[in-house]
This record gives structure tokens, C-alpha cells and sequence, in this order.
């Protein structure tokens, strides 16, 4: 089943600390309360994606 994360939508980077199964999952976290930002380049807006191989990618990148 596919995950949901938020990417930036200024520098595309993936916030992979938090994933939800839908976006009505995401907005009963609080998601897009506004409290959010990137933590590469702390822009404030971000896309909601699907991303199972892209965290996966991700959370083993930074075990390595």
C-alpha cells in the first residue's frame, strides 16, 4: 500500500518522518495546519505524494 509524505514543493525534498495512508490521515494529524517547513531549506509549502519507494530509498540511504 502506498504512503503518503510531504515533499517541498521549493527544493523537493522529502520529509520522511512522517508518512499517512491517505490525505484525510494527513489532515486529522494536523498537516496542513501550517506549522510544517523543510527541513533542508524551510519553505513552508509542500506537495502531499506518494512515496513507498521513495522513503524506502530514503530511510536506507540514511542507515548506511
Amino acid at each position: 500500500m502506498a504512503q503518503l509524505t510531504r515533499k517541498c514543493s521549493q527544493c523537493g525534498t522529502l520529509d520522511t518522518r512522517t508518512t499517512w495512508s491517505s490525505p484525510a490521515d494527513a489532515a486529522k494529524d494536523g498537516a496542513f495546519d501550517g506549522k510544517w517547513s523543510c527541513s533542508s531549506c524551510a519553505w513552508t509549502e509542500f506537495d502531499l505524494v506518494e512515496s513507498d519507494a521513495d522513503v524506502q530509498q530514503a530511510q536506507s540511504a540514511g542507515t548506511r
